[in-house]
């Protein structure tokens, strides 16, 4: 007799009817609203990763074209400054050194796009109302500007100031 009573046991253990047709809904459901939480945040995450790209991008571009500038001799045709607001140079978008149109080619033959360098060079010989500035120096602002995918301008500056060696020219 003790053997039937174990498998009696065993036999009132097994009362699990599973899950019911409402409980797994709810799960689903659950399962769901996580899943396309998950989209959002994937499609915000993207988002951002392209705006800094693209800021990284012209930080990068703006740092290359000063670099060019300050290693040109002091006189050089790209450095022709005038008082206060100076000068602005805006080379065509063939011959800039930038991808302006994000294809991964620079420069290429017909190249139009949304991205645009300018440097102005202003001689420092005084500025009205702000103190005297050292005697043969330029102030150099590089410039590059973009368009984000949604049409809004965006604009990066780095400003330098360049001064003359006493042995260059």
């Amino acid at each position: 007799m003790p053997k039937k009573q174990s498998i009696r046991k065993l036999k009132g253990c097994n009362n699990n009817q599973g899950f019911t047709l409402i409980e797994i809904m709810i799960a689903m459901v659950i399962f769901v609203v996580g899943m396309l939480s998950l989209a959002a945040l994937q499609t915000s995450a993207t988002k951002g990763n392209n705006t800094a790209n693209r800021s990284t991008r012209a930080f990068s571009w703006c740092s290359d074209r000063m670099e060019v500038l300050m290693s040109l001799p002091y006189t050089d045709a790209n450095l022709v400054g005038a008082p206060d607001p100076g000068v602005t140079y805006t080379p065509a978008q063939t011959a800039d050194g930038i991808d302006n149109d994000y294809d991964g080619q620079i420069d290429e033959a017909g190249e139009n796009g949304a991205v645009n360098v300018t440097w102005t060079v202003v001689d420092n010989d005084g500025i009205a109302g702000a103190p005297p500035p050292p005697a043969n120096t330029k102030s150099i602002a590089v410039t590059v500007t973009w368009r984000t995918p949604l049409g809004k301008q965006k604009s990066l500056t780095l400003n330098t100031v360049r001064a003359q060696n006493a042995t260059a020219s």
